[in-house]
């Protein structure tokens, strides 16, 4: 990955707070993006994660994965054509906001919240 694109990921995280973790390879690249949510007091932090994946040859679609490492939810979006992976992060950092805020809101729904 070039320079510029790791200078671009770390002023991000310092500017969001959010931790980044991008990877380009041949045929595809992905970013992973984890926002710390701050549950009740004396309780562990948690993560919210949401991971990005598409490649070269894709046609623009992009694969959005929420939590992947709880719940298997996707979904594709279709975006306007990225020729590399700097026009692929700067995409995904324009989405992590909204998600940012939804990740501080907590779940609407799930156990706990309709299970009871």
């Amino acid at each position: 990955m070039r320079e510029t694109t790791l200078e671009l990921i770390k002023k991000f995280e310092d500017d969001s707070g959010v931790f980044i973790s991008a990877t380009e390879a041949l045929t595809y690249w992905s970013v992973y993006a984890r926002v710390l949510r701050r549950p009740a007091e004396g309780t562990h932090p948690l993560h919210h994660g949401i991971k990005c994946v598409t490649g070269p040859d894709e046609d623009s679609n992009v694969l959005i994965l929420r939590d992947p490492f709880i719940t298997d939810a996707d979904s594709v979006k279709s975006r306007e054509p990225m020729e590399t992976i700097v026009v692929f992060v700067k995409k995904a950092f324009a989405r992590i906001p909204a998600d940012r805020d939804a990740a501080k809101k907590g779940p609407e729904e799930g156990c706990g919240t309709i299970c009871g």
